[in-house]
């Protein structure tokens, strides 16, 4: 960003009428700023509590997953040791004896499914939450740079009102 003055390339009356601007200018570049700094401001902070309703929804998912995936063991874990003690019946045959213990490993197996939908839960929640936070950081600097070119915008044009030259160059992707 440069600026380069004209004043010499003035009249000395208009020069000095130019330069009696200058407090103005000082002002509104300084209001500028104040109101630029405020929006920002108000701006994040509504994005902040936007994001952290979204975290507090997805912390209450892991939670509820946990609780599910805690409850559902305890559960088969229960059946499963009622067919356990099916097993210490004499009177059974070894039929229903290799019945009762297919049962004990369907219900192994339930278990390692009923973890690996909760954990494929868990990630998806997580990946929510990983991507909400990826698309804060980009409206953040959406923000921050659209808000920057109108402050500059605006400074420029009041500089260029009062016989200056103001020049910006903006870094460019590559």
């Amino acid at each position: 960003m440069s600026y380069a003055s004209k004043l010499n390339e003035l009249r000395p009356e208009v020069a000095t009428q130019v330069i009696a601007q200058y407090p103005e200018l000082a002002n509104l570049i300084k209001s500028t700023l104040n109101e630029y700094k405020d929006m920002l401001d108000s701006v994040i902070s509504s994005d902040d509590s936007s994001l952290n309703q979204v975290y507090g929804v997805l912390n209450k998912e892991m939670d509820n997953a946990a609780t599910s995936r805690a409850e559902y063991i305890s559960f088969a874990e229960k059946v499963r040791a009622d067919c356990s003690k099916c097993l210490d019946n004499p009177d059974m045959t070894p039929e229903q004896q290799r019945e009762m213990l297919d049962r004990e490993i369907e219900i192994f197996r339930m278990i390692d499914k009923k973890v690996t939908e909760i954990r494929a839960e868990e990630r998806e929640v997580s990946q929510t939450a990983n991507n909400k936070d990826s698309e804060k950081r980009m409206f953040n600097w959406k923000l921050i740079a659209t808000a920057s070119t109108v402050v500059l915008v605006a400074v420029g044009v009041g500089t260029a009102m009062l016989g200056g030259r103001f020049d910006i160059k903006l870094p460019t992707k590559k």
